[in-house]
């Protein structure tokens, strides 16, 4: 389709009586349609300098100098209100809201399949928290507890003064005693309180019955160490 179709016959016919080049009407017409040297540049390919070495020749040839003047024409501005009008419409139309689309409804078979799958997946979630959390609360409610310190006084024995390290850790328990001139000896002893915490205390008598022991510690599972005596003097080992 020839451009010159898109504008009314008036307009065109003006252009074409004044005797204008091709370059030269398509410039004016971009004049009538309200584009800037800019925007005219674009749209036909060439710098805005050249688009308004086309319009100042197209003016001259129609007997103006500026842009206003080429406007007064009577067919340019019948063309530059008509093509305000459709610039006005295609605006209007590209900012019409879109209609409302009806919702499909979501049918009752669907809805129940819907309603199956978050109570599944619920009772999953349930199911991972109940095994879980009983493994996770022993960790977080043993934190908070402490080891003693020091010992919690004096046990008479036999041998001596032996210290009372119940409810301390069992490796700080282990050299209070061997400082007490006692060799200690561990069993593990099943509990739920944390390990490594002595949880009792007793007097072996005579060497002979721990071998060559002295004295027992039992405390939570997990770990199991002692001292023993050797040929060469105190050894102690430890299993973990």
């Amino acid at each position: 389709m020839d451009v010159s179709e898109k504008f009314t016959p008036d307009f065109e016919r003006l252009l074409s009586e004044a005797g204008l080049s091709d370059r030269e009407a398509e410039a004016l017409r971009t004049v009538a349609q309200g584009l800037t040297a800019e925007e005219a540049g674009q749209l036909m390919g060439v710098t805005p300098s050249t688009v308004g070495t086309y319009r100042q020749r197209g003016y001259k040839k129609l007997g103006v100098s500026t842009r206003s003047e080429f406007l007064s024409i009577p067919q340019a501005r019948a063309e530059a209100a008509s093509a305000a009008r459709n610039a006005d419409a295609a605006n209007t139309a590209n900012n019409a809201p879109m209609p409302d689309r009806p919702s499909a409804a979501t049918p009752c078979g669907e809805k129940r399949a819907n309603a199956a799958r978050r109570v599944a997946l619920i009772a999953i979630a349930c199911l991972m928290a109940a095994f879980v959390m009983p493994r996770l609360l022993p960790v977080h409610f043993y934190e908070d507890k402490r080891f003693l310190d020091s010992p919690s006084g004096i046990i008479s024995t036999d041998y001596g003064e032996l210290p009372n390290v119940i409810g301390m850790r069992a490796d700080a328990a282990a050299s209070e005693v061997a400082q007490s001139g006692f060799c200690p000896l561990f069993e593990s002893q099943a509990s739920e309180l944390p390990s490594g915490k002595v949880l009792g205390l007793k007097e072996v008598k005579s060497a002979e019955a721990l071998g060559a022991g002295v004295s027992v510690f039992s405390w939570g599972e997990g770990c199991t160490s002692g001292y023993n005596l050797g040929a060469t003097g105190r050894q102690a080992w430890f299993w973990w």
